[in-house]
């Protein structure tokens, strides 16, 4: 009878993790699932919302850990999913100096239409990062392939940068040509951190 359960729990378990880790396997990336309990699941990580686990990234890329967060259903909406690509780095930004750059896509018809454009968002301190994201077509491609996208700062227990998309695996993919623009994005964030 739990060995019944346990196969039951297995199959209405969110799998946005395995399916990322798997997508990550298939273009290269030299990765490993966390163990759960992780102090980092708790980036971004707000009352109402989970984290689904952490992936680390085993390599020299910028990009260290990957954060994947989900809100479930509710009443009136359906359930999402976000994506927070973490770059750490030891220099600490204080709240004042805090970037943060988000991409908004244009579309021909609002709701419906097709995107056709991405307009970058900075707060004060972030202009010149919004500047050579809009001048780069590698960047903004990734924009329109896969969703808008949302770089910050991060303050408190984590020091550095997050990349942060908002999308579903099993309806989208990231191929190596992604994977290598995600780290441009990141490597833009160390470079330009003053």
């Amino acid at each position: 009878m739990n060995f019944n359960f346990k196969i039951l729990k297995e199959f209405f378990r969110d799998k946005s993790r395995d399916n990322l880790y798997q997508n990550l396997k298939d273009i290269g990336v030299d990765c490993h699932l966390a163990e759960r309990g992780l102090n980092e699941e708790k980036l971004f990580n707000p009352w109402y919302r989970r984290s689904l686990g952490i992936i680390n990234i085993n390599s020299d890329d910028p990009i260290k850990y990957i954060n994947i967060i989900k809100q479930d259903r509710g009443k009136n909406n359906p359930p999402r999913w976000w994506y927070f690509f973490a770059i750490p780095d030891n220099k600490i930004i204080s709240k004042g100096k805090s970037i943060e750059v988000k991409s908004i896509r244009k579309k021909s018809t609002p709701l419906i239409g097709k995107v056709e454009s991405v307009k970058w968002d900075p707060n004060s301190n972030s202009n010149n990062l919004a500047k050579i994201f809009t001048e780069d077509d590698d960047i903004n491609s990734l924009s329109l392939n896969l969703g808008d996208i949302k770089v910050q700062s991060l303050h408190d227990n984590f020091s550095g940068f997050s990349i942060e998309l908002e999308f579903r695996v099993k309806e989208k993919k990231l191929n190596q040509a992604s994977w290598v623009t995600l780290n441009k994005i990141a490597k833009n964030c160390l470079e330009n951190n003053i």
